[in-house]
C-alpha cells in the first residue's frame, strides 16, 4: 500500500493492481446474465393449449387418438361420398316407380274389364257396359266416338224419373256424352247411351244405376221433385224454361191420375200451379213451396185410393 501511494506521487496514473483485476475479471456481464436466463413463452403455450382443447371438442376421442389428421380427413370425404351416392341411388329407385294414379288404373281396367250385362231390375229393364269395342261394334251404338267406353240403360217403359238418373249424372259428370230415347206418353221403351274415356268412372256409374232402377221398380208409384231443373229436362218434360221447380207422380194410371187430380183441385186453387196429365205420371210445375205441398198431398190420395190395388 506504501508502494501503491508512493507511485501515485511521483505521477505514475496508471495503477492496476492484480487482484484488482482478477476479482473484476470473474463478475458477470449483464449481456451473459440474460443470455443464462430460460423465460418461457407464455403466449405460445397458451395457443398450443387452444387448438388442443378446439380439436378435442369436434373430434371424436377414439380417432383423434389412433387415426392420423390426413387420414381422417380421408375417411371423412370417403363416407359422406358413399352416404351421398346411396341416397342419390334411393332417389332414383323411387323416381321410376310406376305412379298409381287414376289413368294408371283406368288403363288397367280398360284392357282387364269385358263387355258384361251389369244386370236386370224387378220390372224387366236392363243395365249394360262395354269397356273397349272396336270400331265395327261402335258402330252399333247411336253416337259412334271413337276409344270410349259405352254404357246402356234400357227400361220397359217410358218415366220421367229415367231423366232426372241421366241428368244428375250429367250434371255431376259435364264430359260425360250421352244420347236419350223416351217417348212421354210411354208409347216406347226408354232407352240411354252414355259414353265415356274414363273406364273406370263409367263402370262405376253404370252399378250405381242399376241399384237406383233396381229399388224404384220394387214401386208401384213414387213421387219426385227437381228445384231448377236444367234446360235440356225442361225441354224433355215440355215445362216452361224458366220455372222455378216441378215435381210428378209416376207409376199411376191415365184414369186414376184424373181421379187424383179432381181430388187435388178441392184443396188448392188451380191458378196456382200448373199441371199435365200423361198416361203413367202427372207432372206439375211452379213455385216451389206449392209445388212440394201440392206432391206431398198428391202421395196421400194415391196412398189412400190404391195401395189396396
Amino acid at each position: 500500500m506504501k508502494q501503491v501511494v508512493q507511485e501515485i506521487l511521483h505521477g505514475n496514473k496508471t495503477v492496476i493492481s492484480k487482484p484488482v483485476q482478477e476479482k473484476s475479471s470473474s463478475k458477470p456481464t449483464s449481456n451473459n446474465v440474460l443470455k443464462n436466463i430460460n423465460r418461457p413463452n407464455y403466449q405460445q403455450k397458451k395457443k398450443n393449449h387452444r387448438l388442443k382443447v378446439k380439436e378435442n371438442v369436434h373430434k371424436p376421442a377414439a380417432v383423434l387418438k389412433n387415426t392420423p389428421t390426413k387420414q381422417r380427413t380421408n375417411n371423412r370425404k370417403e363416407l359422406n361420398e358413399k352416404s351421398i351416392s346411396k341416397l342419390n341411388s334411393i332417389t332414383l329407385a323411387e323416381g321410376n316407380l310406376p305412379k298409381r294414379n287414376n289413368n294408371y288404373i283406368h288403363q288397367n281396367q280398360r284392357y282387364n274389364a269385358k263387355s258384361r250385362l251389369i244386370g236386370k231390375t224387378k220390372n224387366g229393364g236392363f243395365v249394360w257396359f262395354y269397356p273397349e269395342l272396336s270400331m265395327d261394334l261402335i258402330q252399333s251404338f247411336q253416337r259412334p266416338l271413337d276409344r270410349v267406353a259405352v254404357g246402356v240403360i234400357q227400361m220397359p217403359n217410358s218415366l220421367p224419373s229415367y231423366l232426372l238418373l241421366v241428368n244428375e249424372v250429367i250434371r255431376q259428370n259435364q264430359d260425360i256424352k250421352f244420347h236419350v230415347m223416351w217417348d212421354s206418353e210411354a208409347n216406347s221403351t226408354f232407352t240411354a247411351e252414355l259414353y265415356d274415356e274414363d273406364v273406370g268412372r263409367l263402370e262405376r256409374i253404370m252399378n250405381d244405376l242399376y241399384q237406383k232402377l233396381n229399388r224404384n221398380s220394387m214401386k208401384r208409384y213414387e213421387t219426385y221433385t227437381a228445384i231448377s231443373p236444367s234446360s235440356w229436362l225442361s225441354r224433355q218434360l215440355k215445362a216452361s224454361p224458366s220455372v222455378e221447380a216441378i215435381a210428378f207422380l209416376e207409376g199411376i194410371s191415365y184414369y186414376n191420375n184424373i181421379i187424383l187430380v179432381d181430388q187435388l183441385l178441392e184443396k188448392f186453387a188451380a191458378n196456382e200451379f200448373q199441371f199435365y196429365i200423361h198416361k203413367n205420371y202427372i207432372l206439375f210445375e211452379g213455385n216451389y213451396h206449392i209445388v212440394s205441398k201440392l206432391i206431398g198431398e198428391l202421395k196421400k190420395l194415391a196412398a189412400h185410393h190404391f195401395s189396396a190395388m
